[in-house]
C-alpha cells in the first residue's frame, strides 16, 4: 500500500513537475501580436528611412547644377527645424504665422522636404518660372505619381490657382494632384478639386505633416 501511494505521489511530482515546466516555458498571452507589431513598426521606419535617402540622393543629382535651388533646399530644412521646436500652447498658429513669413520659393521647398521627411519619394521642380504650376512631383503607394503645388497665400485661395492645376495635372498625365497652402479654403474649391483629382492639404493636415512628419491616411481622391 504504502509502495502504490508511494508511487502515485512520485508520478504526481513528476506530473506536477512537467506541469510547472511547461508554465514557465509559455509565452504570455499576446506576446507574438507584441512582437509582430514591433517588426512591422520597425519595417515602416527602415522603409520610410530607405526612401527618404533615395529621394535626397535623386534630387541631389537633379538640383547638381541649381545652386539657387540647392540653397532653398538646405533653408527648407532649417525651416523645419524651427517649426518642429515650437513648444505647445500655441504652435499650431506660431508654425502658420512663421511658413507665412517665409520666401514662397522656399515655402515650396519646405513643403517638398516635409514630404520627403514623411517617408515618401519625391521630384523637386527644377524651375521656379514658367512652369504651370508644378512645384515637384510626389509617388504615393498604390495611387501613382500627383503633382504637388504648393502656395504661401496670407488669405483665401485663389480659385484661379486651382483651376490652372487641374489644367496641368491633366496635360501632364498625372495620377492626381497635391494642393498645399496656408490660407483658408472657400466652399468653391471642392467641386474644382473633385474633377481634377486635387487633394487639399492646409490647416490641421498641413500642420500635422510640418510639425510631426505625418500624413493623412488618405490619399488621392480620399484626401479630400
Amino acid at each position: 500500500m504504502r509502495d502504490a501511494e508511494s508511487g502515485r505521489g512520485s508520478a504526481g511530482r513528476r506530473q506536477g513537475g512537467r506541469a510547472y515546466g511547461q508554465g514557465d516555458r509559455r509565452r504570455p498571452i499576446g506576446w507574438d501580436a507584441a512582437w509582430a507589431a514591433r517588426f512591422r513598426r520597425w519595417g515602416d521606419t527602415l522603409g520610410k528611412l530607405a526612401i527618404r535617402c533615395l529621394s535626397r540622393w535623386v534630387n541631389a543629382t537633379r538640383l547638381a547644377y541649381l545652386p539657387g535651388h540647392q540653397r532653398n533646399v538646405r533653408q527648407s530644412r532649417r525651416v523645419l527645424r524651427t517649426v518642429r521646436a515650437f513648444e505647445e500652447p500655441g504652435a499650431g498658429g506660431r508654425t502658420l504665422a512663421y511658413l507665412r513669413a517665409v520666401d514662397p520659393l522656399v515655402f515650396e521647398e519646405v513643403v517638398m522636404s516635409a514630404l520627403e521627411d514623411a517617408g515618401l519619394l519625391v521630384l523637386r521642380g527644377t524651375r521656379y518660372s514658367g512652369d504651370g504650376g508644378i512645384d515637384g512631383a510626389v509617388w504615393l503607394l498604390g495611387r501613382g505619381w500627383h503633382a504637388v503645388q504648393a502656395k504661401r497665400y496670407l488669405h483665401h485661395v485663389c480659385l484661379a490657382h486651382v483651376c490652372a492645376f487641374g489644367d496641368v495635372i491633366a496635360r501632364g498625365n498625372y495620377d492626381g494632384g497635391l494642393f498645399v497652402h496656408t490660407g483658408r479654403s472657400g466652399a468653391a474649391l471642392y467641386p474644382q478639386m473633385a474633377a481634377a483629382r486635387i487633394g487639399l492639404w492646409s490647416g490641421d493636415r498641413l500642420l500635422r505633416l510640418i510639425r510631426e512628419r505625418h500624413l493623412d491616411g488618405r490619399s488621392g481622391r480620399a484626401m479630400r
